[in-house]
């Protein structure tokens, strides 16, 4: 008999990757949370040069899906709540019992490459997010899981022996529950007001910004090399 034969489909593949864009890309209308925790620079630009989706970021984003949908059993966000004109979204809600009584708390689910080992604190645009999520549910607690592809990485670049050890091994899940001050969470919704304004400006017409304004805090220049060359070039010339 003839022997199996087997050929890349790159018309099957192309329609997948077409489906997960329809299904999950959404046109934006009205300002998001997630566009002011972010360079205010490339989000305006995603809005005013549209460019057609990456086939990687389609890619990426499948990966948070997915696992969301799987830790969570649902297959679609909770509803949007908007306050001051932004608009701020849960991925899902946890629930706790206490004393009888029922209390719903904000869940952000990430998927990362980011190593386990990498302080939560120091993830600045996720905190953002969270307090936003609080302030807009009026509470002071929120639950955090973060599912770390590659672990600690130490599967990878460890030391010989190191690899093999069942600590080091990859996918893990870490989950944190995170309690903020009143203070905290008036400060960062009033950050987020002021970063409005901005990106309603940018939106309107006014010119791109500095760096050192469009991006959310120092140390996140790391967004720039994630940036498309085209919206790059319109920001390197704005400087």
């Amino acid at each position: 008999g003839e022997a199996m034969k087997i050929t890349e489909d790159l018309e099957f593949r192309a329609n997948l990757i077409r489906k997960i864009a329809d299904r999950e890309f959404s046109e934006r209308t009205g300002v998001h949370c997630s566009d002011l925790v972010y360079c205010l620079n490339k989000q305006v630009l995603r809005r005013l040069h549209l460019l057609p989706e990456r086939e990687h970021d389609i890619l990426l984003f499948s990966l948070g899906w997915a696992t969301q949908r799987w830790l969570t059993g649902q297959d679609s966000d909770i509803p949007e709540i908007t306050v001051d004109g932004i608009t701020v979204t849960c991925d899902s809600l946890v629930s706790v019992n206490k004393e009888n009584k029922r209390e719903d708390f904000p869940w952000e689910l990430k998927c990362t490459f980011q190593s386990s080992a990498h302080p939560i604190e120091e993830n600045t645009t996720w905190l953002h997010q969270i307090m936003a999520q609080c302030y807009v549910v009026n509470s002071p607690v929120a639950y955090l899981s973060r599912f770390e592809l590659m672990g600690n990485w130490k599967s990878v670049f460890g030391k010989k022996e190191e690899k093999a050890l069942p600590e080091n091994e990859k996918p893990t899940l870490h989950a944190y529950r995170l309690e903020f001050t009143k203070q905290e969470l008036d400060d960062n919704w009033e950050w987020l007001k002021d970063r409005r304004h901005r990106f309603e400006n940018l939106l309107a017409g006014a010119s791109l910004l500095p760096k050192v304004v469009a991006l959310p805090s120092f140390g996140q220049e790391w967004e720039c090399q994630y940036c498309p060359e085209e919206y790059r070039k319109l920001c390197e010339e704005a400087q």
